[in-house]
């Protein structure tokens, strides 16, 4: 009942800037994320956690993937290198969504 609806494009970043402390030694090819809680925080040890926006991703797929979320039609972006030129964005095409109204997922802290 909600296909006459103006389609939604949900808009999320699937990568992560991998950073370590001066101090740390971490090969971020082969070495796990150490993540620990911290107060109401999940951080990482001597690296980016890396969840900045796994969030708004799992949100987006989330929503595509419940049959009980009633939406109009849906389109989720997923890009990535927004922190060092946006690659991900402007390497998209024109013609590759339909919807007028993007939602993008990413919160930044002020």
């Amino acid at each position: 009942g909600m296909e006459n609806r103006k389609p939604v494009v949900l808009q999320a970043h699937l990568d992560m800037v991998p950073q370590k402390n001066n101090d740390t030694v971490h090969d971020f090819t082969k070495d796990p994320i150490q993540p620990y809680i911290d107060g109401e925080w999940v951080k990482a040890r001597g690296t980016t956690l890396g969840a900045d926006n796994g969030i708004g991703m799992a949100s987006a797929l989330a929503v595509l993937a419940d049959e009980n979320v009633v939406h109009g039609p849906l389109e989720v972006l997923l890009t990535m290198t927004e922190e060092a030129g946006m690659d991900g964005a402007f390497g998209l095409q024109s013609n590759w969504l339909q919807a007028d109204i993007l939602i993008n997922t990413l919160r930044r802290r002020r």
